[in-house]
This record gives C-alpha cells, structure tokens and sequence, in this order.
C-alpha cells in the first residue's frame, strides 16, 4: 500500500501572496460585499485556518490602532524620550453618553493628578490642571457616524525642564562649578577648573535623561493601561439598551 504525499506546507512569502492574490480575486467578484478590504471577522476565520489564535489576531488589530508619538524632534531626541505621547483608538461602534460618566474615575486614577471633565454633546474631554504639575494629560473621547474614537495625549515638556533644569542647573552648574573652582584654587591648575565642570555636567546630563526616560516609560505603560481600560469600560456599555443609567 503506497503512502499518502505529506501535504504541501506553505512559507510565509507563500501566505502572503495567497492572501493577497485571494482578496484580489474577492475584489474582483460582482457580488462581493466589502471590495476595499477584509473585515476583522474574515481575517480571524482566515488566521483560525492557518493556525492562528484569533485572540492575538485582535490583539494586534487593537496594537494596530494604537499609534504612540515617536521621537519625531530635537527635543526628544535630546531628552532621551518622546515629549509627548499619543495613543488613538476608534472602536466600529458607538456609545451612549451615559457611558461617558464611569469613564472620569477611571481617568482620574490613572492620572495621578487633579483634572477637569466635560462633555459637549457626544464628546467628553478631560484634562489636567494642575499648574504645579510638569505633565499635562487630556483624554478626548468622541462618538461620530457610527464610531467612537478614544485619544489619549500627554505631554512632557514640563517635566523635561523640571528633570533637567534642576539636575544640570543644580548639580552640573552649581557644584561642577564650585568644587571646580575650589580644586583649581588647590592644585593651581587651570585646566581642571575647566575640565571638572565639564565632566560633572555631563554626568549630570546622563542622569537627567536616565530619570527621564524612566519617567516616560512608566507613564506609557499607565496610558496603554489606561486605553486598555476605557475600552473595556465602553464595551460593557454597549450591550445595555438606549436610556439605562447607571443604576440600572
């Protein structure tokens, strides 16, 4: 009795242009009901075929949505970290205002600071406003033709000069400078008058952009958190029928 042929096994090159050529042939059909593209559903059932876990499918579908601010100037780059970080999402479906009102504690924890709600028709806005506070942070949530759109930006332009201002001014400029001129009044050595301060600001550069970069790292986690959070919380608002509260 002869053996059956091991079934032909496809490389990635291969997938991907038997996905690409399928759509076309999708596209091409006249009874095709979605010609721009495949929906999330399609490509779950084409990821499930291939051995895919559905899950991390959406998953990178929700990582696909999410775009953070790179470092995209000389501020950032300097820093060490981005100035500022965006996180976006848009959900295919909206929501009922009253969704709007659990979303300000959750806001508010993740915040760390003081901040201010308000809503304006199909949109609720909050923000921080704490002058005393180096960052600002504004989530923006916007329902519109059937999609509800999720912003979260916070900006670090404050901090940066809370972090570096200090440390450089203080450490860098104040005892690089002081001790430098001490150690030179000893020795009687006019280059390491020069030298020591130099060095003492660049070691003080080194840890303005370590802390900072902590910082930031540690803030978008809380953001990502808290993007992770709102969705959640306006997913469970969408099963409940137009007019209920929040006591039912």
């Amino acid at each position: 009795m002869s053996q059956l042929p091991a079934p032909r096994r496809y490389g990635e090159e291969e997938v991907s242009r038997l996905l690409k050529r399928a759509t076309e042939l999708q596209r091409a059909q006249p009874t095709s009901p979605e010609p721009s593209g495949l929906t999330l559903e399609e490509l779950e059932e084409i990821a499930l075929e291939a051995g895919i876990d559905p899950a991390l499918l959406r998953r990178a579908a929700d990582e696909l949505d999410t775009v953070a601010t790179p470092l995209d100037d000389l501020g950032s780059t300097l820093a060490g970290a981005p100035t500022r970080i965006v996180l976006e999402r848009v959900l295919d479906h909206e929501v009922p205002a009253t969704a709007f009102g659990p979303l300000v504690p959750i806001i508010q924890v993740a915040a760390e600071a003081p901040g201010q709600a308000s809503q304006v028709g199909r949109s609720l806005t909050w923000h921080s406003h704490n002058p005393s506070n180096p960052r600002t942070l504004q989530v923006v949530v916007t329902v519109h033709r059937g999609q509800t759109t999720i912003r979260i930006e916070e900006r670090y332009g404050g901090l940066v000069g809370a972090i570096f201002g200090g440390v450089m001014g203080g450490v860098g400029g104040g005892v690089g400078m002081g001790l430098g001129g001490a150690l030179a009044g000893i020795t009687g050595s006019a280059a390491l008058a020069v030298a020591f301060p130099v060095g003492v600001l660049a070691a003080s550069y080194g840890i303005s952009r370590f802390a900072f970069q902590r910082i930031v790292r540690r803030r978008h986690k809380v953001a990502r958190a808290l993007m992770e959070s709102i969705v959640e919380q306006l997913a469970s608002s969408r099963s409940l029928p137009p007019g209920t509260g929040e006591g039912g």
